[in-house]
């Protein structure tokens, strides 16, 4: 098995990373609940990231879903390749606007709010993921794990 490399930084040139070079991305979770049963989801390898902007191409399997996170100084696109998705936005998990997107649909998530998402159709679901940072990266995501009454906290 190849060693992937997981962030190709592309600053001052120009790159190309071919669809056949990419691997799904299967890693021990830096969220702690994120191993349960319906959280499984993963990165098509790798993240490309300029100055001011990432690009992450995501994996979900029939059934899983992500909970909700939020990290601030962020504006995000979410850009269906392949099956169906809600995705809900907002700035705190009780308080969702939920939205349905299939193959070709795009989502805009604004600066300050976070998401929560899950795959409702009948096939796996590929989809682009690209945030631009406004300000700052940010240092850390927190996450809310349906039942728990503290969120984690993920430093970056």
């Amino acid at each position: 098995m190849r060693k992937l490399e997981t962030l190709i930084e592309g600053k001052d040139e120009p790159v190309l990373v071919p669809w056949a070079q990419r691997d799904l991305n299967w890693r021990e979770p830096s969220v702690p609940d994120v191993v349960k049963l319906g959280w499984h989801g993963t990165s098509v390898g790798p993240t490309i990231q300029g100055v001011n902007f990432r690009f992450f191409p995501y994996y979900l399997p029939v059934g899983q879903a992500r909970p909700f996170h939020i990290a601030h100084n962020l504006e995000l696109v979410f850009f269906m390749l392949e099956g169906q998705m809600e995705i809900g936005v907002g700035s705190n998990p009780d308080e969702l606007r939920y939205f349905q997107i299939g193959k070709y649909d795009t989502l805009f998530i604004p600066n300050g709010v976070g998401v929560d998402y899950r795959n409702t159709g009948q096939t796996d679901v590929r989809y682009v993921m690209a945030n631009s940072r406004v300000g700052e990266w940010p240092k850390e995501c927190v996450y809310h794990f349906p039942g728990e009454e503290k969120p984690f906290v993920r430093k970056f």
